[in-house]
């Protein structure tokens, strides 16, 4: 007669071998590929178009505030020149413009740049449509080519994968497709 324990130990072992063996037959089944999204996103037409529209509003910005910069340099220069001949009280206003228009560049900074600031907020509006198609494409492929699992390679999480599941070109070749078709209309 076998002991308790004994007993106890056959029927964990066979019962995680069961589990093991049900896990090995079911991930046989699966079919597996992989995207590099951060390629997607240099190479997708629609991500390069983003780009332009968020320089071109980036170098506005920065536009605004070198105007602002030159402003607060002309003060101080101005101020450094007749500071010898101005009164207390000239000298004091001319120092509190500037302070002023300091902080009022400081502000505009912070606006545009700062947390959830402007550009923040206009990149976030340019990459949803993006991102949206990006998934739509991806399980649009998914459904096509019987695929389980789609990983990212550019999270750092996929070690080695064999190059064939590396499905990348068709997935920005997709977006590609859909924004020559979006333009044609």
């Amino acid at each position: 007669m076998m002991p308790y324990g004994g007993i106890m130990r056959r029927t964990i072992l066979l019962v995680i071998l069961a589990i093991l063996g049900s896990s090995a037959v079911y991930a046989a089944s699966l079919s597996i590929a992989y995207i590099d999204t951060d390629r997607v996103m240099m190479e997708s037409q629609d991500t390069q178009e983003a780009q332009q529209l968020f320089q071109a509003e980036q170098q506005a910005w920065q536009d605004e505030v070198a105007e602002m910069d030159a402003e607060i340099q002309r003060l101080r220069d101005d101020y450094e020149q007749k500071k010898m001949i101005l009164r207390e009280e000239g000298k004091t206003e001319a120092q509190n413009r500037i302070k002023e228009l300091a902080d009022q560049r400081d502000a505009k900074v912070n606006e545009i740049f700062g947390d959830n600031g402007k550009a923040m907020q206009k990149n976030a509006e340019l990459l949803e449509p993006i991102l949206d198609k990006l998934k739509n494409v991806i399980e649009a492929i998914s459904t096509d080519d019987n695929i389980d699992i789609v990983l990212d390679a550019s999270t750092g999480g996929i070690l080695y994968a064999v190059p064939s599941l590396d499905i990348t070109d068709d997935v920005i070749e997709r977006m590609n497709k859909l924004t020559d078709g979006e333009t044609d209309n």
